[in-house]
């Protein structure tokens, strides 16, 4: 059985407009109703449109959602981050900067640090240690920012405190 998947639209902060944006013109937005920011269908680095629910042909002949998409963090196709992805990335890093008094071993690994845990690679897990260890000196933000992408893994190691 081939698998069919409409594309999705997202405001370039992360909110889900539609997962069928093919099926559903109805449903199509150019701005977020809940932030204001302009949407899109497909990465800006590549222009792959964005992967958006399965579906599949229903009875009578009608197409429709059968399987809910998430939002992606990273396109499928080139592998960037997508914007949403990417302001969060920056945001826990400039929090952790300005506000976690960091020292100098602590300033050269946070970026690669916040990276590993956004991108769930086996480095997460030492990333999520390295960063639970100057949560002392951080605002609460960027935990909470962090929490949003880090996998089951990392959130467990940034929960136990």
């Amino acid at each position: 059985m081939s698998r069919n998947y409409d594309v999705q639209q997202v405001c370039e902060n992360g909110h889900r407009i539609t997962g069928c944006y093919s099926l559903r013109e109805q449903e199509r937005q150019d701005f977020c109703q809940k932030c204001g920011a302009s949407t899109l269908t497909a990465c800006p680095d590549c222009g792959k449109e964005i992967q958006g629910d399965r579906i599949q042909q229903q009875w009578g002949g009608n197409w429709g959602a059968v399987e809910i998409a998430v939002v992606p963090s990273y396109c499928r196709v080139c592998g960037k981050p997508y914007p949403w992805t990417q302001s969060k990335i920056a945001t826990a890093i400039h929090i952790f900067e300005e506000f976690g008094n960091l020292d100098e071993e602590e300033k050269k690994t946070i970026k690669q640090d916040v990276d590993n845990i956004a991108k769930d690679i086996p480095e997460a897990e030492l990333s999520a240690m390295r960063i639970r260890r100057i949560w002392e000196k951080c605002s609460r933000a960027g935990y909470e920012i962090i929490m949003e992408f880090a996998s089951r893994t990392a959130a467990k190691i940034l929960k136990d405190h």
